[in-house]
C-alpha cells in the first residue's frame, strides 16, 4: 500500500523541495505529498525546527463492492492556515489517542484525523483568494511567537497571501498601526519584562526581542515610553505604588515586607483583610475602571500562557507597565522574579534561607513521629472535593517536609477532583483536610461547613484508615491562607504542619 505524507511545519526557516518544486518554509505551513512523491527539506543553519510528519493511507472505490484501492492524491499540496493552533491541539488528540490502550482510542485519533483533514481541505477549497482577518491574524500570531526573529514586511505579506503594499493597508485597517510598528510594541513589552526579571545588559536584552543593537533599541524604547531604558528600570524599581492582580503575588510582596498600593481583595486570601492602605481593584478579577483610577506605576499579574499575552494583560499595559509571571514557575523562582522587580534582591536571599532552616527543623521533628505515614491532603468545596497534588500544599508537605505522598498523589501535579468512593484508593495513613475554590463569600463559607458534615456522616468517609485511626487534622476554616502557591503562605503552613501533625488532637 502507498502512503499519503502531510507535513504540518510550527517552527524554523528554510524551503521545501517537492518533485523539483520549490516552496517557502515558515511557520503555520501545510503540505501533502501524494504517493512517491520526492521531498528535500533545507533548514537555515542553526535555526530550530519543528514540524509533524503524518503518513496514512487514502483509499479509493475500485468499482468492485467492498473493494478498495490507494488513492493516487488528494488534496492541495501546499496552503498556509490560519487556524494553525486549532489544527496543532487537534495534532496532538490524535497522537495521545493513537498511542492509547484501548481500541477506541485508536478508533477515536481516526474520527479526529479525518475531521481534521476535512478542516484543512474545506478552507483551501475556498479559493486562493485569502480572507483578509484571517491572513492578518495569522502574521499577528507570528508577530507574537517570533518577535525575537528577523522579520520584515514582505516576509510578513507573503505569509498572508498578498502584495506587501496590500498587506501593509489591510493590517492598518484592522490593527490600527503598521505591521512595523506593532512588531516594535511587541519587541519593547517583552524587553520591559527582561528589563525588570532580569540583570542582563541592555545589548543583551536588545538582541532577545529582535533589535540589531542596543542604541536602536535605547531610541525606540524611549520614543515609545519617553523614558530611556535605565530610566524605566529605576522606576519601577523604586517605586510604591505595586498593583498585584493575584494573590499568589501579593504573598510574595508581603513576605517581603510589601503592602501593595492596590490589589486585587477578598476573603478567600485572609492576608487581605489586614491590609489598611491598599486600594481594592477587584473582589476576584480585577475590575479594569478600578484599576485605571488608581494609576499604578506597576501591575503584577500572573497567568498560565507563556507565549502571549490575553486581551486583558494588553489593556492592563495601557494603564501602567505590566509584569506577567509565568503561572508554572516553581515559587521560590516567582518570589526571587518579584524581590528582582521591586529591589529586594539580598531580602529575599535572607528570607529563603530562613525558611529553608525552619522547614529543615520542623521535617525532622515531623518524620521523627509520623516515620514514614502516608499523609494526603484532601480539599472540599461545594459540591466538590479534591486531591491535592505536588504544588501548593503538597510542595510544603511533601518537597520541603518530605512526607510520605500515598499512591497515586505522585501521578497529581496541581489537584484532581474526586468522589469520597475515591479516596480509599489513596490508602493514606493521615489525612489533611483543607478548602477548593473557596472564593470568601459568606455562601461558600456555609457551604463548605455543610460539606464537612456531610463527609464525616458518610459511611464511606468512616470506613477510611486515617478516619478510623483519628488522624485526621482539619484546617477548612482557614480558607486559602495555607493553599495560596506563595512564600508568605508556605511559611505559615510550616507553622500550622508544627502545630497539628506534633500535637495529639485531631477531628
Amino acid at each position: 500500500m502507498s502512503y499519503h505524507t502531510l507535513l504540518l511545519f510550527n517552527k524554523g526557516e528554510g524551503d521545501i523541495a517537492i518533485d523539483g518544486m520549490t516552496y517557502p518554509l515558515y511557520c503555520q505551513k501545510g503540505f501533502m505529498f501524494a504517493p512517491g512523491a520526492v521531498m528535500k527539506l533545507h533548514m537555515m543553519s542553526g535555526a530550530p525546527a519543528d514540524y509533524y510528519v503524518i503518513r496514512f493511507l487514502a483509499l479509493q472505490p475500485s468499482g468492485t463492492p467492498d473493494c478498495y484501492i490507494s488513492a493516487q492524491a488528494i488534496g492541495p499540496q501546499e496552503w498556509i492556515i490560519p487556524h494553525f493552533r486549532f489544527v496543532m491541539d487537534m495534532v496532538e488528540e490524535i497522537e495521545r489517542k493513537h498511542h492509547g490502550n484501548s481500541v477506541w482510542d485508536q478508533m477515536r485519533a481516526n474520527i479526529v484525523f479525518q475531521e481534521m483533514l476535512m478542516s484543512l481541505f474545506q478552507h483551501k477549497s475556498r479559493g486562493p483568494k485569502p480572507d483578509v482577518e484571517q491572513a492578518v491574524t495569522l502574521t499577528l500570531h507570528h508577530m507574537e511567537q517570533h518577535y525575537a526573529s528577523d522579520i520584515s514586511r514582505d516576509k510578513l505579506a507573503e505569509m498572508a497571501g498578498m502584495s506587501a503594499d496590500y498587506y501593509s493597508r489591510m493590517f492598518k485597517k484592522w490593527i490600527g498601526k503598521s505591521p512595523i510598528e506593532y512588531l516594535t510594541d511587541i519587541r519593547i513589552n517583552h524587553a520591559k519584562q527582561a528589563l525588570v526579571l532580569t540583570r542582563d545588559s541592555f545589548r543583551s536584552i536588545a538582541h532577545s526581542v529582535g533589535f540589531s543593537d542596543e542604541f536602536y533599541f535605547s531610541r525606540k524604547f524611549k520614543a515609545a515610553t519617553g523614558r530611556s531604558p535605565s530610566a524605566f528600570v529605576n522606576t519601577i524599581r523604586y517605586t510604591d505604588k505595586i498593583a498585584s492582580l493575584k494573590h499568589l503575588l501579593t504573598g510574595h510582596l508581603v513576605a517581603l515586607g510589601i503592602e501593595p498600593y492596590a490589589a486585587v481583595i477578598n476573603k478567600a486570601y485572609p492576608v487581605t483583610e489586614g491590609f489598611r492602605n491598599t486600594i481594592s481593584v477587584g473582589a476576584v478579577q480585577p475590575d479594569l475602571e478600578k484599576l485605571m483610577s488608581a494609576r499604578p506605576d506597576l501591575i503584577l499579574t500572573c497567568e498560565f500562557r507563556d507565549f502571549e499575552k490575553s486581551k486583558k494583560e494588553k489593556l492592563y499595559e495601557q494603564i501602567a507597565p505590566t509584569v506577567t509571571v509565568p503561572f508554572f514557575q516553581n515559587w521560590r523562582t516567582h518570589f526571587q522574579s518579584i524581590a528582582r522587580i521591586v529591589g529586594k534582591d539580598a531580602e529575599a536571599a535572607e528570607w529563603l534561607e530562613r525558611y529553608e532552616m525552619k522547614a529543615d527543623r520542623i521535617a525532622r521533628k515531623v518524620r521523627q513521629k509520623l516515620g514514614g505515614e502516608s499523609v494526603l491532603i484532601v480539599g472540599v468545596g461545594h459540591q466538590k472535593m479534591c486531591v491535592y497534588g505536588q504544588r501548593n500544599v503538597g510542595t510544603v508537605l511533601y518537597g520541603d517536609l518530605k512526607l510520605t505522598m500515598p499512591a497515586g498523589v505522585e501521578e497529581i501535579a496541581h489537584y484532581r477532583e474526586i468522589t469520597v468512593n475515591e479516596l480509599h484508593e489513596f490508602d493514606a495513613d493521615r489525612i489533611l483536610l483543607t478548602c477548593y475554590r473557596h472564593y470568601g463569600n459568606a455562601c461558600e463559607e456555609q457551604a463548605i461547613q455543610q460539606e464537612c458534615l456531610a463527609l464525616w456522616r458518610s459511611p464511606e468517609w468512616q470506613q477510611l484508615k486515617a478516619v478510623r485511626s483519628g488522624a485526621v487534622h482539619d484546617m477548612c476554616d482557614s480558607r486559602h491562607l495555607y493553599t495560596c502557591y506563595t512564600s508568605l503562605s508556605h511559611d505559615l503552613l510550616l507553622d500550622k504542619s508544627f502545630e497539628l501533625l506534633l500535637s495529639d488532637s485531631s477531628k
